[in-house]
């Protein structure tokens, strides 16, 4: 690798992000390039910065101010007339198949021997009037 494909990398380098093979090859020149070790300690510091700041509490008026606001819009996910309705079509539609598996057979039934009858009738007649 370059000397400036390393300095792309350093980065994920600090991260752990990279397979063992670069990490040997980015350690290795950052060894020997004062450059590139300086940038990887800056790096560091910069990490170490952020997880300090990171890790500071929010002040507990700040806390309660936003809880209370939480509370007070607190609102419903849906309403109860939305989920009575929505209950109301489920055991409609519900109640709709039971009936349909019910009836369905006594129905195609009939509608088969009306069709049987009309079939009889016109084959009897010679299907002409």
């Amino acid at each position: 690798m370059t000397h400036e494909e390393i300095k792309k990398e350093l980065s994920a380098y600090f991260d752990g992000q990279l397979g063992p093979e670069k990490a040997v090859e980015i350690s290795a020149h950052v060894s020997a390039c004062a450059e590139c070790r300086a940038a990887l300690e800056e790096l560091s510091a910069l990490s170490s910065g952020v997880k300090e700041n990171l890790s500071a509490a929010a002040p507990a008026a700040m806390k309660e101010r936003v809880l209370a606001r939480a509370r007070a819009e607190k609102k419903p996910l849906f309403r109860t007339s939305t989920v009575l309705a929505a209950a109301a079509v489920i055991i409609l539609a519900l109640m709709a198949g039971i009936a349909a598996k019910r009836y369905m057979p006594v129905m195609f039934a009939q509608i088969q021997g009306m069709i049987n009858a009309a079939s009889s009738t016109l084959g009897a007649s010679g299907g002409n009037k």
